[in-house]
């Protein structure tokens, strides 16, 4: 699970008989006589327990090879290793001689009832490690015999991978759910970007699957056009998505406007105002996002963020200042690549302040928005339209109140700009310009001097 809990098991299990089967085709196939053993020693798949038989005639898995009814794996414990072959212990293959004894009771190492085994040890699939195995006779073998034990080995190899990809074809089967659940975990952080289609499968079930999540997430990427992605991924990571009460919350606004855009766009076709327009609010909201805040809305050619909800962000007021100065520093920008292209150049008035907001879901039972309401909002957009008086013709005025400038350290240049009374309020407010933003490695500015100016 996300939090790292085991809440499930996935297990892969292959019937005995089918690894039976797997013998019984190596034997045919290479002239030898496979088998598999269990950690305690006892039969665990061998071509005489393939046959649908088996069972009726009493031949069953799990039996000890002494009773087992093969002379060849009777003697099996008896064996001789080859010291001849003693460099292959180093790859955990053993060849060994098995004698089986003559009708008489007798033995004799004349090659006629001496077989040779060759086996080789897997773990991983129990407490004690499996043996997997073939033998033949020597007689068999004759001049040719080394080879021949070159490919009893290579057809020991065959035999290993093929139990092992029999064995795990049930975990292949568990990779589509594994993917399955990472790619539904970016889905919960809403992170559809990052997000791959799922392939289709042979399996109708998981086939069925991931066609329903392939349809799931284009619904979801068109439904995440119309709604700001970043401040879903907040509230589904703050816990507060369908549960956002309003409260009262204090929290630094942003109000931005680009000047003269409406003389601007009488100049230009639709399209090509909209296109300006995407490419202008691109900017923006990756300035807002950059630094931690929530775009709102867009209003016209204007946008409304906050900073500080849902994230309960600590220096909000620094953190929407520094947004305010990318927006200015990526504006600068973009008007010499305007220049070049035939676009022509933005300036934006930006207002800043910060205070008192009813902020969470607003809106009709079927249709809400997580929103801000209040007066602070009201002053940011006045100190934006103040931006026109203070900074004419500046690629951005930036206006930021008393309120946001008193939260600010030494690395803001907070230049005064006297006091001004705003449309809808009574007292006057205090305005500041803001001039240059040193980064947080970089030596704290000089405020008096910074004042002065």
């Amino acid at each position: 699970s996300r939090d790292g809990a085991t809440k499930a098991w996935v297990i892969a299990a292959v019937e005995l008989q089918n690894l039976s089967k797997i013998t019984q085709e190596l034997s045919s196939r290479f002239g030898t006589h496979a088998f598999i053993l269990d950690g305690d020693g006892s039969i665990l798949a061998d071509q005489r327990l393939a046959s649908p038989d088996a069972l009726k005639n009493g031949i069953l898995p799990l039996t000890p090879l002494a009773n087992f009814g093969d002379p060849v794996l009777a003697g099996y414990e008896a064996r001789k290793p080859e010291a001849e072959f003693s460099t292959q212990r180093t790859r955990d293959i053993e060849v060994a001689e098995i004698q089986v004894d003559d009708k008489d009771g007798s033995t004799s190492w004349d090659g006629e009832n001496t077989y040779v085994a060759i086996t080789r040890e897997i773990t991983g699939y129990g407490d004690r490690p499996w043996t997997l195995g073939a033998y033949f006779k020597t007689s068999q073998i004759g001049d040719e015999i080394e080879r021949v034990m070159g490919s009893a080995i290579l057809g020991l190899g065959a035999m290993a991978v093929a139990v092992i990809v029999a064995i795990l074809l049930g975990k292949r089967l568990s990779r589509p759910i594994q993917a399955i659940a990472g790619q539904a975990t970016r889905v919960a952080d809403f992170d559809l970007d990052g997000v791959t289609p799922l392939p289709r499968s042979r399996v109708l079930e998981l086939d069925n699957q991931a066609s329903a999540f392939n349809a799931m997430l284009i619904g979801l990427r068109a439904f995440s056009t119309y709604i700001p992605r970043s401040l879903v991924a907040k509230l589904v990571r703050t816990g507060e998505i369908g549960i956002a009460e309003p409260r009262e919350a204090v929290v630094t606004v942003m109000f931005t406007d680009i000047a003269g855009f409406t003389t601007l766009s009488e100049q230009m076709d639709a399209a090509a105002a909209a296109r300006l327009l995407n490419h202008h609010f691109a900017i923006l909201c990756g300035a807002v996002d950059a630094h931690g805040g929530t775009v709102d809305k867009f209003l016209g050619d204007g946008m409304l963020a906050f900073f500080g909800a849902p994230d309960r962000l600590k220096g909000h007021a620094a953190a929407a200042v520094r947004a305010a100065a990318a927006i200015r520093e990526e504006l600068d920008k973009d008007n010499l690549e305007a220049a070049g292209e035939g676009r022509p150049p933005l300036h934006v008035r930006i207002g800043i302040h910060t205070g008192s907001v009813i902020v969470g879901n607003i809106g009709a039972s079927d249709r809400v928005n997580y929103t801000i309401v209040g007066d602070t909002v009201n002053v940011s957009q006045r100190l934006q339209d103040l931006g026109k008086l203070l900074e004419p013709g500046a690629t951005a005025a930036i206006a930021i109140s008393g309120e946001t400038a008193s939260r600010l350290d030494e690395r803001f240049e907070r230049i005064p700009a006297g006091k001004h009374r705003l449309r809808g309020r009574g007292e006057a407010t205090e305005v500041f310009q803001l001039g240059k933003v040193a980064t947080s490695a970089s030596p704290p500015m000089d405020v008096h001097r910074a004042q002065a100016g």
